[in-house]
């Protein structure tokens, strides 16, 4: 297909929810969701969406899941639910496609409340971006312009684990969910239309990849900012600090910053102190911190630098001016290619992986990344290593 095809324009649909907003049923049996379980397994698709609270905790608390098929909604009261398998089974049930808008969130509830993901998954964010309509386009927006209906978000913010929920909330609720499989069935449409139905099937099955990867405690410390500028002891001591706080933030379900904040965790990696009064007198220690953990936080700097036999390596800086310039160039191409086919760039390649190319260009051009293989083989990835390629040989001869 030409680049050309993928420009076709598209008019705006007249599909139209069939159900209305204020119609739902409150499920707080184990028996009426196992019913319900077994009806949804005979569906081709579900759409899905989560109310969560995590203000004060590591890990969030479910407040209500709600699902849509075509007979209607349903919000299922998590707090009155003791029963999870009939869910577990219908969320491993591939023959139903389990559509979710902006996945991300709900994947890391779906993980903490029933320690299985949804499969097949179908993100109706990332189908918007790959039929053209945007980037990151929320849920209302993506409602108002299919159907010119508007979503309230007045509840976004409030007490999803109060008991009854209000009218209010379980409006806000059902709304959420309502326009979801209409939203599925336009966007399969475009999809197949545009030849891109596979493409997003791809990037919903690694969105749930991703999901699936256990996060690391040990590697922590490379979300830290400016840890590059730290020197191997120093970097020892941050792996170690970030790792401690991981495991002490699960244990007491605390968020991380409430704890230690990031700041903190890097002035005390760089500044090494040896005592207690040393520390307090680092940049977001806090009394409380100081008086729970300081003792604790000197020792395990003892600990760290009595050992350099696994302190890690330097973590990659900043790219140069000569990488900038590299990274500035294939960007402009990817740009280019992006506006062609109607496609945001960070879905052909993201900033990070683009950087790393710049890093590693030796490499790359041996072995190509795995973020540049499936459908972007055929998209960016040619053009992109003939860049890159044309680009070395030059510096090369010089």
């Amino acid at each position: 297909m030409s680049l050309q095809a993928f420009m076709k324009p598209e008019t705006k649909p007249e599909l139209k929810p069939e159900l209305k907003p204020q119609t739902f049923e409150w499920i707080d049996t184990n028996e009426r969701l196992q019913e319900l379980c077994e009806q949804w397994s005979s569906e081709k698709a579900i759409a899905l969406d989560t109310e969560f609270i995590r203000t004060d905790t590591f890990y969030p608390i479910m407040g209500l899941l709600q699902i849509a098929d075509t007979r209607g909604i349903y919000l299922v009261d998590p707090l009155a639910i003791d029963n999870k398998e009939p869910l577990q089974e219908l969320w491993k049930n591939t023959n139903v496609v389990k559509i979710i808008h902006s996945c991300s969130e709900d994947l890391e509830v779906f993980n903490r409340y029933l320690e299985v993901l949804p499969t097949p998954l179908f993100d109706t964010q990332v189908a918007a971006a790959f039929v053209g309509i945007g980037s990151s386009m929320g849920y209302s927006n993506l409602v108002e312009l299919l159907f010119g209906d508007l979503i309230p978000k007045d509840e976004t913010r409030s007490d999803w684990l109060q008991r009854p929920l209000s009218d209010a909330q379980l409006n806000y609720a059902a709304l959420d969910v309502v326009h979801l499989l209409p939203i599925y069935h336009e966007l399969t449409q475009r999809l197949s239309g545009r030849q891109r139905l596979q493409w997003v099937e791809l990037e919903c099955a690694a969105l749930i990849a991703k999901a699936s990867v256990n996060d690391s405690v040990a590697q922590h410390y490379l979300r830290i900012k400016s840890a590059w500028k730290l020197q191997p002891k120093q970097l020892a001591v941050l792996k170690a600090l970030c790792s401690w706080r991981e495991g002490e933030t699960r244990i007491i379900d605390i968020p991380r910053n409430r704890l230690i904040k990031d700041s903190a965790l890097f002035d005390i990696a760089q500044r090494l102190p040896k005592t207690k009064d040393q520390l307090i007198e680092l940049n977001d220690v806090h009394h409380r911190f100081y008086s729970s953990y300081g003792e604790h936080c000197l020792q395990l700097i003892n600990d760290v630098l009595a050992d350099d036999s696994n302190y890690p390596d330097r973590l990659a800086a900043p790219l140069n001016a000569e990488q900038r310039k590299l990274f500035k160039q294939l960007k402009a191409h990817v740009v280019e290619i992006a506006e062609h086919i109607s496609l945001p760039a960070e879905y052909l390649i993201r900033k990070k992986d683009l950087e790393e190319v710049v890093r590693y260009p030796q490499q790359t051009l041996l072995y190509t990344p795995k973020v540049l293989k499936g459908w972007r083989e055929g998209v960016i990835t040619k053009s992109l290593l003939s860049i890159l390629s044309h680009t070395m040989n030059e510096k090369d001869k010089t």
